[in-house]
């Protein structure tokens, strides 16, 4: 018994087809439901306090103030573990 190659080929694109729509379920299962990104908590360190507070601004509101942006640069510094910037000598 043989098949003409329209049929085989039409069982080729229905497999092909079937294979496109369960990993399209697959990845829509997985992104439907996003995980919540865990906030680091502030604890006792106020900079991680001012750093969640400038998170809220606006990039504009951001220029103006320096708090914030002295928060950033702290928070680089340490990030990059540059030693601290000891402007007072004795």
């Amino acid at each position: 018994m043989r098949r003409s190659p329209d049929h085989i080929l039409r069982l080729i694109a229905f497999g092909l087809g079937g294979l496109a729509a369960l990993f399209a379920a697959v990845e829509l299962a997985t992104t439907a439901a996003p995980e919540a990104p865990v906030e680091p908590s502030a604890g006792d360190d106020p900079l991680q306090e001012d750093l969640a507070r400038c998170r809220t601004m606006t990039p504009e509101d951001m220029n103006t103030d320096t708090t914030c942006r002295a928060a950033w640069a702290e928070h680089r510094r340490r990030f990059l573990g540059l030693p601290a910037d000891n402007t007072e000598e004795e």
